[in-house]
């Protein structure tokens, strides 16, 4: 008997080949009665999956409303938040809109919108045109995060109150007919007059061949403006072309060095905070165990892979991590050769070693970080970070990567390239502050032959930096 292929089921555009295939299956079943009692059980699902197909594409390809607009503020609503847009009737607050063209259904454009929310309620999308028209079409969840099994669970019964904001994401699909759309606003009932309570769109330009890197937030002073010198000044020796931040709060020194790099044009500042309930929390290491914590810090992640998607590589990890070839060669070139013996993929997971700052400096009069700190874990497969490609990838989380099909993501083996981590002992995960260590000089060769020290140096003269070492 023939085999149905698998592929008939999970593209529109090629179920004329199931067809040919059940006749090619019928005409062998004239004669046996077993066979044509499959035939046609196979044949009713297979008109079903067509059924369910056909409905949902015709959904999301469902045209939306226009009417006229009209201004009308609301003064007397009032606004807990700054950075975030507050939701006129739901409990949701939306922090960006983004239109990237690597994400595209037929002609139209599409829109993510990132958001903490905390209803299921079902959304519509109103978008404003040219500042005078109205457009309402359905929304549709992008990505949902989820800290447990009972978050995950509520999507479907939604009779679970996770008491917790989500970080999620929804889409909209909006025509592309030339006409200028500013602002977009999810909402499960009416259609806001006020523009306050509609996000700002971001249409994202292309970058191709260049590097972008999602760092997450940067927080509470938990930064120290010395160790992000050179964690910035070694990006750009490996070709890095653009970071994204989140600033949470910071010191006035981390703040100087933030305008340093961002009149060079490398460092891109986004302000950030936590809206909703509880008021007081932040992200210390002490709320680090909090379901509502991950949510917080994987907006930014899943905001940032929206923003940099029109970049060709983007690395997401923090400002105590570096990714080092081991190779001595720039990133660019690194991936253009796992890109020529990985064809299909869509990112790069990599061990890890951990320098820890409680054993102390291996190399106490050397002025760098890192080159101070050498003694480190052998590769751990713990805390990975990635690379990926945003044309082939749907979302990312802070350890994971999620990608379109049919592409994967590969393991790159130690011996190619290590995420280097600087920290102090996670005492909460390991069993012991004192696994076997290696001695790692890898990043000896920034100073030799990139001079890092000298760069370094330049920085910390025109920022009023001086190191304190006290790690």
């Amino acid at each position: 008997m023939a085999i149905i292929s698998s592929k008939c089921f999970r593209y529109p555009l090629v179920f004329f080949v199931c067809v040919m295939e059940f006749i090619w299956i019928g005409a062998g079943c004239l004669l046996n009665t077993k066979c044509k009692k499959f035939f046609w059980i196979m044949l009713l699902i297979c008109v079903m999956i067509v059924l369910w197909l056909k409905t949902h594409f015709l959904s999301l390809h469902m045209k939306g409303q226009y009417t006229r607009w009209i201004s009308q503020p609301q003064f007397h609503r009032e606004r807990t938040v700054t950075h975030f847009v507050q939701g006129a009737n739901d409990d949701i607050f939306m922090y960006s809109a983004i239109v990237n063209d690597g994400i595209s259904y037929g002609n139209d454009l599409t829109v993510v919108i990132t958001s903490l929310d905390k209803t299921y309620n079902t959304f519509k999308c109103c978008f404003i045109m040219d500042n005078e028209t109205l457009y309402t079409t359905p929304a549709y969840e992008y990505f949902s995060h989820f800290s447990n099994r009972n978050e995950y669970w509520a999507k479907y019964t939604k009779h679970y109150d996770p008491g917790r904001y989500r970080a999620h994401q929804h889409w909209c699909f909006l025509p592309n007919t030339g006409h200028f759309t500013s602002h977009v606003m999810l909402t499960s009932s009416q259609c806001s007059s006020d523009i306050t309570d509609y996000v700002s769109i971001t249409y994202i330009p292309p970058s191709i061949g260049k590097i972008a890197l999602c760092a997450k937030i940067a927080h509470s002073d938990g930064i120290d403006p010395e160790k992000f010198i050179e964690w910035v000044e070694i990006q750009r020796i490996q070709g890095v072309d653009k970071i994204q931040i989140y600033d949470l709060g910071n010191s006035p020194s981390l703040f100087r060095v933030f305008r340093y790099y961002q009149d060079l044009g490398i460092l891109q500042i986004l302000p950030y905070e936590l809206p909703g309930l509880p008021k007081d929390r932040s992200l210390q290491e002490k709320y680090k165990r909090t379901l509502q914590f991950t949510h917080d810090e994987t907006l930014s992640v899943l905001d940032c892979r929206q923003r940099m998607g029109g970049y060709t590589y983007v690395l997401s990890h923090d400002v105590d991590e570096f990714l080092i070839p081991r190779e001595d060669v720039d990133l660019k070139t690194f991936l253009k050769k796992k890109m020529e013996t990985n064809l299909d993929a869509a990112g790069f997971m990599f061990f890890t070693e951990f320098f820890i700052y409680n054993w102390g400096p291996s190399h106490p009069k050397e002025d760098l970080m890192v080159t101070r700190f050498r003694e480190s874990t052998p590769p751990r497969w713990e805390c990975m970070k990635y690379v990926f490609l945003p044309s082939r990838v749907h979302a990312t989380q802070t350890h994971e990567i999620h990608p379109h099909k049919p592409f994967k993501v590969y393991d790159v083996p130690q011996v190619q390239a290590i995420l280097h981590h600087y920290r102090q002992c996670p005492s909460d995960v390991w069993l012991t502050c004192r696994p076997p260590t290696i001695n790692d000089h890898t990043m000896t060769r920034f100073t030799v032959k990139y001079h890092l020290h000298q760069r370094v140096q330049e920085v910390r003269k025109a920022t009023n930096i001086a190191p304190t070492w006290k790690t």
